[in-house]
């Protein structure tokens, strides 16, 4: 027949062994522990929250405020004389009116604050804007992150608020070259973007303390901007602002871009040299005579590149 006691039994011996009490109330203990888990969950999420909703409106603020920095102050003040717009008289002969379905047909369109022909060209510029906002986005989403840490380093983050201006241009730029079918300097400007971008990663990687300062991200991020200089420096820029022939707005805008290069080649090397002092070495201990080779290498090659194109 079946046993009731010993199966009565064995349970409980069982309950005692996973569930072993530890000086006071088992039952009082286990739901103290619970309650600060739960409280530490809590917190926790709170926290995440309110650095969510903080990076949100600092990526918002900054992403909103530079086209009207840049448009609305900067080109009203550079360039005054723009006539006001006759929005009753205004035709516009150039719109597919595509994006108006059944409300209107081409000819001589109203005025609109914005037309757009639904084209290729119109579609390039949606991509590189949604990439750009989204790239802008998560980098400002990671430098809130470190910042509420209270793991900034302070170097790092000069570096990149240097390079919020050229990365700007350069998104106005290709918004430029689609929209007029302009594309004299596209593939040499896509050079300077793709390296720029990889050089904004690497400082954006440093600008956290936790990582620590290795010679390999030092030097790439001083090559790429190096080999910008060099291209840079023998074109527009010699013309333009040393010998003087270029416009005022010309001058301030290749002084503007080449200022975030000369501080990515001074600054990291200035804090790979403090970082090699604390460590009481030289900077030759810290680098490899093989990464000084293929720097020299890319910066040759990657000026001759640059300058063909």
């Amino acid at each position: 027949m079946f046993d009731f006691d010993f199966t009565l039994s064995i349970v409980n011996n069982t309950a005692a062994m996973a569930f072993p009490k530890t000086g006071g109330n088992f039952m009082e203990n286990y739901v103290e522990k619970r309650l600060t888990t739960i409280h530490n969950t809590s917190e926790q999420s709170v926290k995440n929250y309110k650095q969510k909703v903080i990076t949100f409106f600092v990526g918002l603020f900054i992403i909103v405020t530079l086209p009207y920095i840049h448009l609305g102050v900067l080109h009203r003040l550079i360039f005054p004389g723009k006539p006001k717009i006759d929005r009753r008289s205004c035709k516009n002969s150039c719109f597919d009116t595509v994006f108006r379905g059944i409300y209107e047909s081409p000819g001589n369109s109203g005025y609109k604050h914005v037309y757009f022909n639904v084209t290729w060209q119109t579609y390039r510029i949606w991509i590189f804007t949604v990439l750009f906002i989204l790239m802008a986005y998560e980098s400002l989403k990671y430098l809130v992150g470190i910042i509420s840490n209270k793991s900034l380093r302070k170097s790092m983050f000069v570096l990149f608020l240097a390079n919020v201006y050229p990365h700007y241009y350069s998104w106005w730029s290709y918004f430029s070259y689609y929209n007029e079918d302009f594309y004299d300097y596209y593939s040499h400007h896509m050079l300077f973007t793709i390296t720029e971008i990889v050089a904004t990663c690497l400082v954006l990687n440093l600008c956290d303390y936790n990582n620590p300062i290795v010679s390999w991200k030092i030097l790439a991020i001083v090559s790429i901007n190096t080999m910008h200089i060099c291209i840079a420096g023998t074109d527009q820029f010699i013309a333009h602002v040393i010998r003087g022939k270029g416009t005022d707005f010309q001058n301030v805008r290749n002084i503007a871009l080449m200022v975030p290069d000369l501080l990515h080649v001074m600054i990291p090397l200035l804090v790979l040299f403090i970082h090699a002092k604390q460590n009481n070495k030289l900077l030759r201990e810290l680098c490899f005579k093989e990464e000084v080779f293929l720097c020299v290498v890319f910066i040759c090659i990657g000026t001759l590149f640059g300058k063909i194109l």
